[in-house]
């Protein structure tokens, strides 16, 4: 391995520790302001903040070190001769891929047990049985990894066809994934999790039927997720696109908020519709992936060069190269962060803006925030630090603003 890597390697982990201590500074800071501006929040709120930013902390650390290991020590070059032992590719990336993201969930096990059960029990947000949570977790790992490993035969055969335009031919392979996969996820993928049904006949129903009608969505489904055995928060959303759309409402949302705070909610999740937002999405989520694609190709094609082999190979049709795509990808993800979200955040104040303008009801949106953000455990406001790096959403306390002096619009 070059000094210049090696220098690379250690520069980088400074900055990230640099910047996980001033992302700590700059939340600390904004705890005591908030103190000073509501004294009226209770301290769990802020000790539920502190205890989210260590478990952060940790899991970006464990993001870029894992991978890591699993390079610089050999042992991905060892799982990849065990693989590919006699092995067809396909085979081969099965058994790659089963062993080495199984025991990458194995070693972030303890992480996700303190960062959702042990953290969601101790501030009274969660209402899962230890099994539920070891069931979620497995399926999670099932569907995305084990998925993953049954698919990973066919970039390496790309690159191995196609070694300088791997990248560019991935790429669109991927679009239709992409747009395939946001349309069979109501049907296919959510209900592994969650039981999902039609919500009942009555007032609310009603009431949502008819801004629908009001939007021009008429045709779309409106769910009822049971949450309730996961979780105390509440929430609600859209997803899908074609008849594959569906409006979905936590049932704790339902069970929680009054009549007319659960449609102006719902009006929300229908901005995203009308505003094309799903959409934009899946087009923005093509563009990211041929920019990281293309660096991709560029990044790891210098590391590989500047290792000399350090790894126990040498070039990218080796399936022990994986660790090293995960570490790249999560770099291009993480620096892409503040334009992802800040992308998400003026989605979410067009989706506020309609959400106003088509129920006319301004209170019911505040007051419907109001409880979930109290329901959460959220705090009013982040840094603004946090918020241009992590925050989907506009704060509690600029949204509230927005919902109370903002104009209409034509609907």
């Amino acid at each position: 391995m070059t000094y210049k890597l090696k220098t690379t390697i250690v520069v980088f982990f400074i900055v990230l520790l640099a910047f996980i201590f001033l992302m700590f500074k700059a939340e600390l800071n904004n705890i005591e302001s908030l103190k000073r501006d509501y004294p009226e929040l209770e301290e769990t709120v802020y000790s539920y903040r502190i205890d989210l930013l260590k478990v952060w902390a940790v899991r970006l650390i464990a993001t870029f070190l894992l991978p890591l290991i699993f390079l610089v020590s050999g042992l991905s070059q060892k799982i990849s001769i065990f693989a590919q032992n006699k092995h067809s590719l396909f085979a081969s990336g099965i058994i790659y891929g089963l062993i080495f993201f199984g025991m990458m969930f194995l070693i972030n096990l303890p992480i996700n047990y303190y960062g959702s059960y042990y953290l969601g029990h101790k501030y009274g947000l969660s209402n899962q049985t230890l099994l539920r949570w070891l069931e979620l977790n497995i399926k999670s790992f099932l569907v995305n990894d084990a998925v993953i490993s049954l698919f990973l035969f066919i970039p390496f055969l790309i690159i191995y066809k196609s070694p300088n335009m791997w990248w560019f031919n991935l790429w669109l392979i991927s679009i239709p994934v992409i747009v395939f996969i946001v349309f069979i996820s109501p049907f296919v993928i959510d209900p592994i999790f969650n039981n999902y049904r039609p919500l009942e006949d009555g007032a609310l129903r009603d009431e949502i039927t008819e801004i629908l009608e009001k939007a021009d969505i008429e045709d779309a489904s409106i769910m009822v997720v049971d949450k309730s055995k996961d979780t105390k928060a509440m929430n609600a959303y859209m997803t899908g696109i074609f008849s594959a759309k569906r409006i979905v409402l936590w049932d704790n949302t339902i069970n929680n908020l009054e009549t007319k705070e659960v449609v102006s909610i719902t009006a929300h999740e229908i901005g995203h519709y009308v505003k094309g937002h799903i959409w934009k999405n899946i087009l923005f989520g093509i563009a990211g992936t041929f920019v990281i694609l293309y660096l991709l190709n560029i990044s790891a094609n210098w590391v590989l060069a500047e290792s000399k082999g350090a790894f126990g190979f040498k070039n990218m049709t080796n399936l022990a190269v994986i660790p090293l795509f995960l570490i790249l990808i999560n770099l291009f993800n993480f620096f892409g962060s503040p334009i992802q979200n800040g992308l998400s955040r003026e989605f979410e104040r067009q989706a506020d803006r309609f959400e106003i303008s088509l129920t006319k009801d301004r209170e019911s949106a505040v007051s419907a925030l109001k409880k979930i953000n109290y329901t959460n455990l959220g705090l009013p406001r982040p840094s603004k630090f946090y918020e241009f790096w992590y925050y989907s959403h506009p704060s509690l306390e600029e949204r509230i603003e927005f919902y109370m002096t903002e104009d209409f619009e034509e609907i």
